[in-house]
């Protein structure tokens, strides 16, 4: 029988598992949130209670199969799901070789402990298999948020996983260094019951740290309809209005820039003898086109319609113009391709550069906006500049 205290952890452990996977499979079927991290997690963490709960009954049920067997393989598909789960936050595409090889190489070495292999090699084993997922899983936890925050708090977030896996590999190598002291869960030992609690308290841990990064998932991309325009994925006016702003704050303390402001040119008759589908495909071609010639440090937005706003940072008139010339070339070359037909893409351009006096980005815009008009005026595709 377990002791106690160990029964009583045990028991606390299951359920903290199991009401973790009712709370996400309300993240994932009644909020819609990160569908496929929130059912693996749901999955895993019903995997991890059966896992355990049929491990401590090992010693009451003359089943090997049952308490061994089927619990060996379902902490290891849990561990395996924890490995994928922040591939699937990041919308990514899994790693999943690593982990279908430790995942089919449990399948294969634990029936022989459930036949009468040495138990007291089946701990070893089967938490060398699964450390690693757990190991994989601190990887790609930390690859995830450092992709998108400081390292430091990258390195904070993953901790949890971490030390999971290492209590994973405490627990393969206690029975080598101390034969006989804790063969399973069944032991009351003072291991198991400090190693019952670490893991009930990480348990609780990285559910909650998984979910604080769904969350963030969501923020991100709450912020990015607020910033991007949904068609084109560049910024959208507002945005590119506070880009202005804080180029123009710059500007004051020395540092120029320039702006490029473009229109497609005979965009509603395309939009209108082909479509709106054909109108968009061509907004996103001439995004494409447009890319490739801005820099990081550079911005690129949905000024309205089919007008499009670059602002080129530390960049005078000259540069602009270079810019700007490039980018006309770029979307010449790129005609549109629309059932079997080809059709080309212009655009006119209209460029211009901070000055003294200036009170705001809005000067500097207008003066943009009269070298578009004026390109347009002599023929269109053409880059215009007005001092």
């Amino acid at each position: 029988m377990l002791s106690v205290s160990a029964q009583t952890l045990l028991a606390a452990t299951v359920l903290v598992l199991l009401i973790a996977s009712l709370l996400w499979l309300v993240f994932a079927f009644g909020l819609k949130l990160q569908t496929r991290a929130s059912k693996g997690m749901a999955a895993a963490n019903v995997l991890l209670a059966a896992a355990l709960l049929l491990s401590g009954l090992r010693g009451e049920l003359e089943r090997p199969w049952l308490t061994v067997y089927a619990a060996d393989l379902a902490g290891t598909a849990s561990f395996v799901l924890l490995s994928l789960v922040p591939a699937w936050l990041g919308d990514e595409r899994p790693l999943w070789w690593p982990s279908l090889a430790l995942g089919v190489l449990a399948l294969l070495l634990m029936p022989g402990f459930a036949m009468g292999w040495p138990m007291g090699w089946h701990a070893p084993v089967l938490y060398c298999l699964q450390a690693p997922l757990l190991g994989l899983a601190t990887w790609q936890a930390y690859r995830l948020v450092r992709s998108r925050t400081r390292p430091s708090f990258a390195l904070a977030l993953s901790l949890p996983l971490g030390t999971l896996a290492l209590l994973l590999a405490a627990r393969a190598v206690e029975p080598l260094l101390w034969p006989g002291n804790t063969p399973d869960l069944r032991a009351g030992s003072g291991f198991n019951v400090v190693w019952l609690w670490a893991g009930l308290v990480l348990g609780m841990v990285v559910n909650s740290v998984v979910a604080f990064l769904v969350l963030v998932q969501l923020i991100l991309r709450i912020r990015k309809l607020t910033m991007f325009d949904p068609l084109t994925d560049v910024l959208n006016r507002r945005a590119m209005g506070r880009a202005l702003e804080q180029a123009h704050a710059r500007w004051r303390r020395g540092e120029p820039y320039a702006l490029v402001l473009l229109d497609m040119d005979h965009f509603k008759a395309l939009n209108d003898s082909l479509g709106h589908g054909a109108g968009d495909q061509a907004l996103k071609g001439l995004v494409a086109a447009l890319k490739p010639c801005v820099r990081d440090a550079d911005a690129l937005g949905r000024w309205g319609g089919e007008e499009f706003l670059a602002l080129l940072c530390d960049t005078g008139l000259a540069g602009a113009a270079l810019v700007a010339e490039r980018m006309r070339a770029n979307l010449e070359a790129q005609p549109l391709l629309w059932g079997l037909d080809q059709h080309r893409l212009t655009a006119s351009f209209g460029i211009a550069e901070v000055m003294p006096g200036d009170a705001g980005p809005d000067a500097v815009l207008l003066r943009a906006d009269q070298g578009l008009y004026q390109a347009k005026q002599q023929g269109r595709n053409l880059v215009q500049s007005r001092e």
